[in-house]
């Protein structure tokens, strides 16, 4: 019965050995037990794998025969630690290979006193980490690159978590938003006092948007910045993780530099633009000019003669009839001259300043029926005569279109400077615009030729179609 007994024991135990030893060897990681001094006195087989050698090879050798050189440091350390200690100690090391590749493996050991034998031995584990070390290094390589191309082109990364009650900076964001390292900026409301007032409506639809799936791409300018505008370029999206809410990330550049050479070269385009309507004005004013003088000098001077050799024919009755009818058609044609004369060319302008161009203009128009009533500042006669004949001609204009279009006999001008700023008023009641104002500045040459000398002015001109036709022109004479 004892024999029973024990043979049923041992086939127990010869069983429970079994499971062990499969165990053991089909066990993912490698199992190793070392003796004092390093010697591997049991290895399983994904063991025997990870070192590239079978049971009788590896069996009574030391460890450190399959670690590279450049690890035994480390190794040795690792051993001596767990030989000394009761803790659990782990190191990483490499392995050598037949095949020129590197394999990381991790070393976590320690020391189990056996009652059976006077030493201790050392309980290894190695597992491979080869993989998780190269998407390691990977991953710190990607990181290093986007650091120095983050660094490069000055451009930082950002965070928005919990609803804007968590912001993450990182340095060069912070660089660029000039936060100092005692400022505390951890949430949306410090981000936002960064910001101009009139920007951070934007930041709360950014913020209200982060569940959905949003582009985020948006210029801010910044509220604190040393006498000059600062504006950042942000992008960025909402990003949805496996878990947890939603939250906003991406990048934000300085593009204040950027922006400046925009509007320096907007700047430059629009001085172009001015210059070749300047230049395309003053042409037709220089023949406007000659052809004033033309009729000054030689027409008008033609008809005088005429009129001068009549009278003298007259008096000595040497012509059969009257020619008082003569004279009166040449006087008449002598101030029609005279008139265009003036119209092309405004000498009075030179002679007596604006007001008085102004008033003569009124004088002449009283002559057709045209009632004007004008208020002219005296500081308009201190403007660069350029600039008074383009105030002049803009003047001259209105009044014209008035004249043909408006339906009434009367209109008013007004000339006046506020805060060093010139404006012009030009006011009829009559029927207005029978067109949409942009569609009339489109048809309309003469309107045209008005927003030309507005632009060349540097100025402003509004239109209302209400109760008549309003034109405000206003413009500082620091431009010119």
């Amino acid at each position: 019965m004892q024999n029973e007994e024990l043979k049923g024991s041992y086939n127990l135990l010869e069983t429970e050995r079994r499971k062990f030893a499969q165990l053991f060897n089909a066990a993912p990681v490698g199992y190793l037990i070392l003796t004092r001094g390093g010697y591997i006195a049991e290895i399983n087989r994904t063991g025997e794998a990870l070192l590239l050698g079978d049971h009788t090879v590896i069996k009574g050798k030391k460890l450190e025969a399959f670690i590279l050189s450049d690890s035994l440091h480390e190794y040795r350390a690792f051993l001596q630690k767990i030989q000394q200690s009761t803790d659990r100690i782990q190191c990483e090391v490499r392995l050598r290979t037949k095949v020129m590749e590197t394999k990381y493996v991790q070393l976590d050991g320690i020391t189990v006193p056996s009652a059976a034998e006077s030493e201790p031995k050392q309980y290894i584990t190695i597992t491979d980490v080869t993989n998780a070390k190269k998407a390691q290094q990977h991953l710190w390589e990607t990181t290093e690159r986007l650091n120095q191309t983050l660094k490069v082109s000055l451009t930082g990364t950002w965070m928005i978590k919990s609803r804007g009650k968590e912001v993450f900076l990182d340095e060069y964001s912070r660089d660029i938003l000039e936060i100092g390292s005692s400022d505390d900026v951890n949430d949306l409301k410090s981000l936002a006092a960064l910001v101009m007032e009139e920007d951070r409506q934007k930041l709360d639809k950014m913020l209200s948007n982060c569940d959905q799936d949003w582009e985020i791409d948006m210029e801010l300018r910044l509220a604190k910045t040393a006498g000059r505008t600062k504006t950042i370029l942000v992008k960025g999206k909402s990003v949805r993780p496996i878990y947890g809410q939603s939250y906003l990330a991406g990048i934000m550049t300085d593009i204040s530099d950027r922006k400046r050479s925009l509007e320096i070269a907007e700047e430059y385009e629009k001085n172009q633009r001015r210059l070749l309507r300047k230049a395309a004005i003053e042409a037709e004013e220089k023949e406007r000019a000659k052809i004033s003088a033309a009729l000054h000098d030689s027409v008008c001077q033609i008809l005088y003669g005429i009129r001068f050799n009549l009278n003298h024919l007259n008096k000595k009755e040497l012509a059969p009839f009257k020619l008082d009818h003569v004279n009166l058609m040449l006087d008449q044609a002598i101030n029609e001259l005279r008139t265009l004369s003036v119209e092309l060319t405004p000498s009075i302008l030179k002679d007596f300043g604006f007001k008085a161009g102004i008033n003569d203009m009124v004088q002449q128009l009283s002559k057709v029926g045209f009632k004007v009533h004008a208020t002219v500042d005296d500081a308009a006669d201190k403007l660069p005569a350029e600039t008074q004949l383009y105030c002049f001609r803009i003047i001259q204009e209105l009044l014209n279109n008035s004249i043909k279009h408006s339906g009434t006999s009367e209109a008013t001008v007004r000339f006046d400077i506020r805060e060093n700023v010139f404006c012009i008023h030009v006011h009829d009641k009559g029927k207005g615009f029978q067109l949409d104002v942009e569609e009339a500045l489109k048809q309309g040459s003469g309107l045209r030729g008005i927003k030309n000398r507005v632009s060349i002015l540097n100025g402003n001109l509004e239109i209302s179609n209400d109760n008549g036709t309003n034109f405000k022109i206003c413009f500082s004479d620091t431009n010119q």
